[in-house]
């Protein structure tokens, strides 16, 4: 046994102190090296009970880095499956991105639900962190959901200009087959319709349920958005778009 008497009575009150401090939540890391006042000890991440995630969760940098310092991956994922870069990108909080980053987090890591850090960031808005993500090497073009599609949905313009400038797809299919150009104009988001127009979104495509960008924001009762995609259409040529709308 490495611990005998009054040391293994001094390491269980230590974890007692650290569960109090940190919270419930355990960690998903493998082994960590906690210092103890006779020296080294490798223990669990599950017997520490060190709660990082409620560290990011709080913007606590100061717990953060003595964490990592003691060797915590900043690749660790939190009891849901979220990589401690999404909490930190989903919260906007660029100083914790920051760290996580030149800690060695990974900017494409996702989530059991295949969410990227940069996809969070679109969704909430957080522009500037996912400037930073993509400047780390954030992949804002890969199958499935992207971060364009997040921002699009959300209408959060300066993401969808930051995604833009980054040379995002435009027309990238969502797995339902709809677009960017689609999912903001069924939500009635006008400036992110006129700015994705401008950028070449094509006003044709069909999602998998037979819609297209005008046609749901007019199933959705999303008149002036309906009216920009028109616009654009006719501006090509195209003949008006026909629906048949069902009122209840």
């Amino acid at each position: 046994p490495l611990f005998w008497g009054k040391e293994l009575i001094a390491m269980r009150n230590a974890r007692r102190s650290t569960k109090s401090l940190f919270g419930k939540r355990w960690l998903h890391t493998v082994v960590l090296a906690v210092t103890l006042g006779w020296g080294i000890a490798p223990l669990f991440a599950a017997d520490l009970v060190e709660d990082t995630a409620l560290a990011v969760q709080n913007g606590d940098t100061a717990t953060m880095k003595k964490l990592l310092a003691k060797g915590i991956d900043p690749n660790t994922t939190d009891e849901k499956g979220n990589p401690l870069l999404n909490l930190a990108a989903a919260n906007g909080d660029e100083a914790m991105v920051d760290l996580l980053l030149r800690s060695g987090a990974s900017p494409n890591r996702r989530n059991l639900v295949g969410e990227t850090p940069a996809m969070m960031a679109a969704l909430k808005g957080h522009a500037k962190v996912l400037q930073r993500l993509i400047d780390a090497g954030a992949i804002v073009d890969h199958a499935g959901w992207t971060p364009l599609h997040y921002a699009a949905l959300q209408g959060n313009l300066e993401c969808v200009e930051v995604l833009l400038r980054a040379k995002a797809d435009v027309n990238a299919a969502a797995p339902n087959g709809s677009t960017a150009l689609m999912l903001a104009a069924r939500n009635g988001h006008v400036d992110v319709v006129k700015r994705l127009l401008a950028a070449g979104a094509d006003t044709e495509k069909l999602n998998e349920e037979g819609r297209t960008a005008v046609s749901w924001a007019l199933e959705k009762r999303q008149t002036q958005a309906a009216d920009l995609i028109e616009k654009a259409r006719r501006a090509k040529g195209l003949p008006p778009t026909k629906v048949q709308l069902v009122i209840e």
